[in-house]
C-alpha cells in the first residue's frame, strides 16, 4: 500500500512540475458516520444483576470537521488531476457507556488526522455552471485517536475492586488514552457543482463519501486518576493491570499463543508496559464518512 502510494504521488508530483495551469483550492468539510458499525456496548441498570438493559453505540471514527486545501491540474477542460491534502478535527464520539441511575461510566474517543488523497478529477466544462466529480484515494498520514473515559462511580469501572482498594469510596474516575493506527489505503468519491466568477476564480460545492477503515497499531493510557472523598487525586494507574487493562497495548492480526505466553513469561509484573506491552489482535474500525465540502479555485 506504501508503494501505490509513492508511485502516485511521484506521478503527480512529475505532472505538477510540467504543467502550466495550476490551481490551488482552499475549503472546508463537514463529515459525519457513513456507517452503523458497532462501536462499543451500551448497559443501563448495569450494576442491577438480572435487570440490565443492554443496547450497543453504533457509527464511525472519522466524523469532524476537515481543513482541506487541494493542488491540481487540468489536463484539458474535462480531466484534471488533483492532490488533496487535509486536516480533520475530529468530533467526541460515545464508544461505550454503562448507567444506574444518575451514575454513569462513559467512553469518548476523538481523532484527530492529517490526510493525503490523490484524485482524478472530471468535469462537464461549462462556462458558468458546470458538473464535476472526484475520484481518488485516501490514506492518512499523520494523526491519533484521543480517549477519555469518565465515571461517578468507581463500581461502574472495575467492579467490586474499587471498594478494595479504597473503602471509603470513591468521587471521580478519570482515564486519558492515545491510540495510533497502522497505515492504511481508503477510496474517497464526490459529485459537486463549481461556478466559475470570473476567468481566475471559481466556487465549489460538492458531497462525497469516504471509505476509511484504520487497524490501531498501539493504544497508551497516559493517565488513570481517583477523585476521593477529601477532594484529593490519586494515580491508579500502576494497578490497572488488576481490572484487566494495562497502559501499553500492541495489535497484531494474529497472536501466537505460544509466544504471548513466552512474552508475559518473561515480562512478569512488567507486562503491560512499554518495555513488556500487552498484545492484542485488532480487526481494525471504521473512519468511514459523508461529506459535504465548501471551497474556492484559484487558476494561475
Amino acid at each position: 500500500m506504501r508503494n501505490l502510494l509513492l508511485t502516485t504521488l511521484f506521478i503527480f508530483c512529475a505532472v505538477f512540475a510540467h504543467a502550466q495551469g495550476f490551481y490551488v483550492q482552499p475549503g472546508v468539510s463537514y463529515l459525519t458516520s457513513a456507517t452503523s458499525e458497532i462501536l462499543g456496548p451500551k448497559v443501563g441498570n448495569a450494576l442491577t444483576p438480572g435487570s440490565e438493559v443492554n443496547g450497543t453505540l453504533s457509527g464511525s471514527y472519522g466524523g469532524g470537521l476537515g481543513l482541506d486545501l487541494g493542488i491540481g491540474y487540468m489536463l484539458s477542460r474535462n480531466f484534471g488531476i488533483d492532490l488533496g491534502v487535509s486536516y480533520v478535527l475530529g468530533s467526541d464520539v460515545l464508544t461505550e457507556e454503562a448507567t444506574q441511575g444518575s451514575d454513569f461510566d462513559r467512553s469518548y474517543a476523538t481523532n484527530r488526522r492529517l490526510t493525503l488523497s490523490p484524485a482524478f478529477i472530471v468535469d462537464a466544462g461549462s462556462e458558468t455552471l458546470s458538473p464535476f466529480a472526484r475520484f481518488g484515494i485516501i490514506a492518512p498520514v499523520a494523526g491519533q485517536t484521543n480517549g477519555l473515559r469518565e465515571s461517578n462511580n468507581g463500581t461502574l469501572v472495575v467492579g467490586e475492586l474499587i471498594n478494595f482498594l479504597y473503602p471509603d469510596g470513591v468521587d471521580k474516575f478519570e482515564a486519558a488514552s492515545i491510540a495510533k493506527g497502522k497505515p492504511t489505503l481508503g477510496f474517497t468519491a464526490a459529485f459537486g457543482l463549481r461556478y466559475q466568477l470570473n476567468e481566475k476564480i471559481s466556487i465549489l460545492g460538492s458531497i462525497g463519501y469516504t471509505g476509511l477503515r484504520i487497524h490501531r497499531n498501539t493504544y497508551e493510557v497516559t493517565r488513570a486518576d481517583v477523585t476521593l472523598p477529601d477532594g484529593s487525586t490519586e494515580s491508579v494507574l500502576p494497578v490497572l493491570s488488576l481490572g484487566g487493562a494495562y497502559a501499553y497495548t500492541e495489535y497484531f492480526e494474529e497472536v501466537d499463543a505460544q509466544a504471548l505466553t513466552a512474552h508475559q513469561a518473561a515480562a512478569g509484573d512488567n507486562y503491560g508496559s512499554k518495555d513488556f506491552p500487552a498484545w492484542e489482535t485488532d480487526q481494525g474500525v471504521s473512519f468511514s464518512t459523508l461529506n459535504i465540502s465548501l471551497g474556492a479555485r484559484f487558476s494561475f
